[in-house]
């Protein structure tokens, strides 16, 4: 297995406006137009209200290429606007293994 790196982004959201949709589709393009980019899973709990986006990368590289792009900074920077809370997990995964899952899902 190559590596494979997961960006797990927690979050509550809040009140979302027309800036943030603008800013999360620019996010979104930037997040997929980088080398590196595999791929991402979204959750919702509805009895918590919290999300999660799992984002896969093929290297810390790739992820920091990301990290620095202005759109993606802009977004870390204006948070409070639109989210109640957030917390974002960096792991490298060393195995994976399961049955009954087509292809497409995950990395």
């Amino acid at each position: 297995m190559s590596s494979v790196y997961l960006v797990t982004f927690r979050f509550r959201p809040d009140t979302y406006d027309e800036a943030f949709h603008h800013l999360n589709d620019r996010v979104r393009e930037a997040a997929e137009s980088t080398p590196g980019y595999r791929g991402r899973d979204y959750w919702e709990d509805p009895a918590s209200d919290e999300c999660l986006v799992v984002y896969y990368w093929d290297s810390l590289e790739a992820l920091g290429e990301f990290a620095a792009h202005p759109d993606h900074r802009e977004a870390k920077r204006r948070w409070e606007e639109w989210y109640d809370g957030y917390e974002v997990t960096v792991s490298e995964v060393v195995d994976r293994y399961g049955e009954g899952f087509d292809d497409t899902s995950g990395p």
